[in-house]
C-alpha cells in the first residue's frame, strides 16, 4: 500500500512534466514564422563573401530543408509566397527554387521553382546543389538546357561529388545533364551556342558537349572546330585532339586488345547496334560518380565505332 502512495504522485510529476514539453514545443513551433524563418535564413549575399564564408553559412541551408521536412505544410506554403514575392535576396530564390524542386513534383510548383533558378547568379555555394537540381531535373524529363547554358557564364564552376571523392569542372558539370537526354534534343542548340559564345572556356565545354553527343552532326560539327578561326585556339586544339582520337579508334581491327576492354568493361558484344549503346548510355548517366565517367568514355567509343565518319 506504501508503495503504491508513492507511485501515484510521480506518475502525476511525469504526466505534468510531459505535458509543459509539449505545450512549450507547440508554443516554439507557432512562434516560428515560416516566411520570417526562410527570409532570415537566406539574408546573407554569397557574392560578397569568400569560399570559406559561404561554407560556414551553408549548414544553415540545409538546416531549413530539415525544418521543411518537419513542418511540410507550412513551410510549403510559406516558400511558394516567398518565391513569387518581388525583392527577396537572390540566395532565396536560388536555392529555395531548389528546395521547392526537389520536395514537389507538382507541376504548378515546378514551374514556381524553375522560374526562381532563372534568378541564379551561381556563386560559389551554389554551384554543387545547381548542378544536381539540373541533373534530376533532366532524368525527369524536364528542359533544362538554358539553365545549364547559365553555367558557361562561371569559367570556374565547380561541382563537389564528396562520396566519390570526384570534383567536376565546367565542362563535366555542364555535359552530364546533357546525357541522359535524347541526342536531337540538344545537338543543334549547342551547334548554336557555340556560335554565340566567345569566352574559350565555354567554348571548349560545348565542344566536348558534342564530342560525347556522337551523332553523325555532332561529329561534323567537331570538324569543322578544329580549322574554325572564329573561335579560341584552345578550343580548336580540343577539337583537334578529339579528331585524332576519333581516327585512332575508328582505325582498331576487331581483334585489338584495347577495343576488347573498352567492350569487356560495359559488357557490351561486337554485335551491339548503335540505339543499344544510346539507351543504355543514358540510363548508366543518371548516376553520377567516377565509375559512370569512366563507363562514359567506353559508351563513346563504341558510339563512333558504331557508324561511318560524318
Amino acid at each position: 500500500m506504501f508503495r503504491n502512495w508513492m507511485a501515484k504522485p510521480q506518475a502525476h510529476l511525469l504526466v505534468a512534466l510531459a505535458a509543459a514539453a509539449w505545450a512549450g514545443l507547440a508554443f516554439a513551433q507557432e512562434a516560428l514564422d515560416p516566411r520570417a524563418d526562410i527570409r532570415a535564413t537566406y539574408d546573407f549575399e554569397p557574392s560578397t563573401m569568400t569560399f570559406e564564408e559561404q561554407a560556414r553559412r551553408a549548414p544553415e541551408l540545409s538546416k531549413l530543408w530539415g525544418r521543411y521536412d518537419g513542418s511540410r505544410e507550412a513551410y510549403h506554403r510559406a516558400l511558394q509566397a516567398e518565391l513569387r514575392a518581388e525583392g527577396r535576396r537572390e540566395l532565396l530564390y536560388c536555392d529555395g527554387g531548389m528546395l521547392l524542386l526537389a520536395k514537389s513534383v507538382d507541376p504548378e510548383d515546378q514551374q514556381l521553382g524553375l522560374d526562381a533558378l532563372r534568378k541564379c547568379s551561381l556563386a560559389e555555394i551554389q554551384h554543387t546543389p545547381y548542378f544536381y537540381t539540373l541533373h534530376r531535373l533532366a532524368t525527369r524529363g524536364v528542359e533544362t538546357f538554358d539553365l545549364q547554358a547559365r553555367m558557361l557564364t562561371r569559367p570556374k564552376y565547380t561541382v563537389f561529388i564528396v562520396q566519390h571523392a570526384l570534383t567536376l569542372g565546367q565542362d563535366y558539370a555542364f555535359l552530364y545533364p546533357l546525357l541522359v537526354q535524347q541526342e536531337a534534343s540538344y545537338v543543334p542548340r549547342l551547334m548554336a551556342l557555340l556560335v554565340e559564345v566567345t569566352d574559350a572556356t565555354a567554348q571548349q565545354s560545348i565542344i566536348r558537349a558534342l564530342w560525347y553527343a556522337a551523332t553523325r552532326e555532332a561529329e561534323a560539327a567537331v570538324r569543322a572546330a578544329a580549322t574554325d578561326n572564329r573561335l579560341a585556339a584552345p578550343a580548336r586544339a580540343d577539337a583537334r585532339r578529339y579528331l585524332q582520337s576519333l581516327a585512332t579508334l575508328r582505325g582498331w581491327k576487331e581483334d585489338n586488345a584495347t577495343l576488347q576492354r573498352v567492350r569487356d568493361a560495359i559488357g557490351a558484344s561486337p554485335s551491339i547496334t548503335e540505339e543499344e549503346l544510346r539507351s543504355r548510355r543514358r540510363a548508366r548517366m543518371r548516376s553520377v560518380s567516377d565509375e559512370a565517367l569512366h563507363d562514359l568514355e567506353a559508351f563513346t567509343v563504341l558510339l563512333y565505332r558504331s557508324r561511318k565518319a560524318a
